[in-house]
């Protein structure tokens, strides 16, 4: 009986280290092993709300591109001024002309412009060039006219525009633009959801005031006046009917 007690005891206390051990195991390798894999699931559920909503603000960045001689047609620089047409700060971190990169960092603010410098491009008769800004998004916006070339004139731009843009709540609009030397184009517009454009080439009329109406049936929603100022001014102007 005593070596069975005996026997019985060392069994027991074997049992009770088994477990310790065990526990010891458990505290050591496997729980710890099991937060690291919780943190990560964490951290990987943050990285994906975070590029989520980074791509949800890329496609919400609106912004439109100029470009115009800084001093007028026969000045050998050219500004660039560019227009943000979203509810956020836009920072531009690239501006190419043709090939060649010049890194900046410029905000602008929401819906507001900004010109980024004048640049001496060093045309030559008949030298083309092409504007594109990069934003820190990661959105390539290219100018408005397209290439802006030199001939002995000076700098020519390929058209003049004016592009109207209708927001407003409605399905149906009429637009009008009348302006210099009898200039006078109409445009039926649909718009199911969002937004509807309309562009008027305005190149043979030339510069000037122009006014453009935009009507809902007989109701008039936006009735506003601009001015075509090339090369003083950006050769592609915008008109919006919210």
């Amino acid at each position: 009986m005593r070596t069975t007690s005996s026997t019985c005891r060392r069994r027991g206390v074997s049992t009770i280290l088994g477990t310790l051990i065990f526990i010891g195991i458990l505290f050591t390798s496997v729980i710890p092993m099991m937060l690291v894999m919780k943190q990560a699931d964490t951290i990987y559920e943050q990285r994906k709300l975070e590029g989520s909503r980074l791509d949800e603000e890329k496609a919400r960045e609106d912004m439109n591109v100029y470009v115009y001689p800084t001093g007028g047609g026969a000045d050998d620089n050219l500004t660039l001024l560019v227009e943000s047409r979203c509810e956020m700060s836009v920072e531009v971190v690239r501006i190419w002309i043709n090939n060649t990169i010049h890194n900046t960092s410029k905000v602008v603010s929401s819906m507001s412009e900004l010109e980024l410098g004048s640049f001496d491009v060093a045309p030559k008769n008949g030298s083309s060039f092409e504007f594109r800004v990069t934003t820190a998004r990661g959105n390539v916006f290219e100018a408005e006219a397209g290439a802006i070339t030199h001939d002995v004139f000076g700098w020519v731009v390929e058209n003049k525009m004016i592009n109207v843009l209708v927001s407003a709540p409605g399905v149906v609009f009429k637009v009008y633009v009348t302006g210099p030397n009898n200039y006078s184009d109409y445009a039926q517009v649909w718009k199911i959801g969002g937004s509807a454009f309309k562009s008027f080439d305005i190149t043979l009329s030339g510069n000037g005031i122009y006014n453009v109406v935009v009507k809902k049936g007989s109701q008039t929603i936006h009735d506003e006046d601009v001015e075509m100022e090339w090369p003083d001014g950006p050769s592609v102007l915008w008109v919006y009917a919210e």
